[in-house]
């Protein structure tokens, strides 16, 4: 058996939410029995035509990073290059060009943010919390449907910031626009990825938890990617060992890593 060595979803001080550098968190990911890293930063599309500090000067910033510790952690981390894209359904055809005009090895697809408001700045309360989670279903499923991407992120996001709030995910009432957001994933020949970044805080769950991975492997998934969505060194390759053991549970024998957007496999 053969433990989760590959971080899908990492984040440094390139991303205006994170504050220690790529190579700090590098140097964490050796330390932590890790092979490949995925620096997956952030690149947010607002509403509105609004327009923030995301742009070329942003990519040229993060590519010479990358490339960076590409070199300096040669023959010792695997490092690659990624982006995790937020709303990239609101501008298809303008993201689709972002996207495939660099040179990514991966790229995640979000949501984070209604009416440009995150989610994490949302006061979820029993009177709104359907509301929201009737939009944030609705937006996940035209992102699968039409976003530019490799694998979908923390699919049920929805449910961190119900717990946050202490009220429930509601998630047999969202349970069709699931499955339905899996079925488009598999129909385009992508995948989504099992994020720990609630575990040993909000929730001791991964996004997704257990039964929509079940779900995805008895619609015909099978590209998956593991990542902590870390943004701290200590974060890295957090709990991929129960990771492990909930693969296995759902039928899962390997995950997924990726190559200029091509993805290969690697069995657990």
């Amino acid at each position: 058996m053969n433990a989760i060595r590959w971080d899908y979803h990492v984040h440094s001080d390139v991303s205006p939410d994170a504050k220690f550098p790529m190579e700090k968190m590098c140097e964490a990911a050796i330390a932590r029995g890790l092979e490949e890293v995925v620096f997956t930063d952030h690149y947010e599309f607002y509403y509105h035509g609004v327009q923030k500090n995301y742009n070329e000067t942003y990519l040229k910033k993060y590519f010479e990073t990358v490339r960076r510790c590409q070199k300096q952690f040669e023959g010792k981390l695997t490092v690659k290059a990624g982006m995790e894209f937020g709303q990239l359904h609101l501008y298809p055809k303008m993201t689709s060009e972002i996207v495939n005009s660099h040179p990514y090895d991966f790229v995640l697809g979000s949501f984070h943010k209604m009416e440009n408001v995150d989610l994490s700045e949302m006061i979820l309360t029993e009177h709104n919390a359907e509301w929201i989670g009737d939009a944030y279903y609705h937006h996940m499923l035209e992102l699968s449907e039409i976003g530019e991407f490799d694998c979908l992120g923390h699919l049920d996001y929805f449910k961190k910031h119900c717990a946050r709030a202490g009220l429930p995910d509601l998630y047999e009432k969202y349970r069709p626009f699931i499955r339905k957001i899996l079925e488009n994933v598999i129909k385009r020949g992508k995948g989504i990825e099992v994020n720990t970044a609630c575990m040993g805080g909000l929730l001791e769950e991964t996004m997704p938890g257990l039964e929509t991975l079940v779900l995805y492997k008895e619609l015909g998934g099978h590209i998956l990617t593991v990542g902590s969505d870390s943004h701290k060194p200590e974060r890295l390759g957090y709990r991929f060992d129960a990771v492990y053991s909930l693969l296995r549970q759902a039928g899962f024998s390997a995950v997924a890593v990726f190559a200029n957007r091509k993805a290969s496999y690697r069995r657990i």
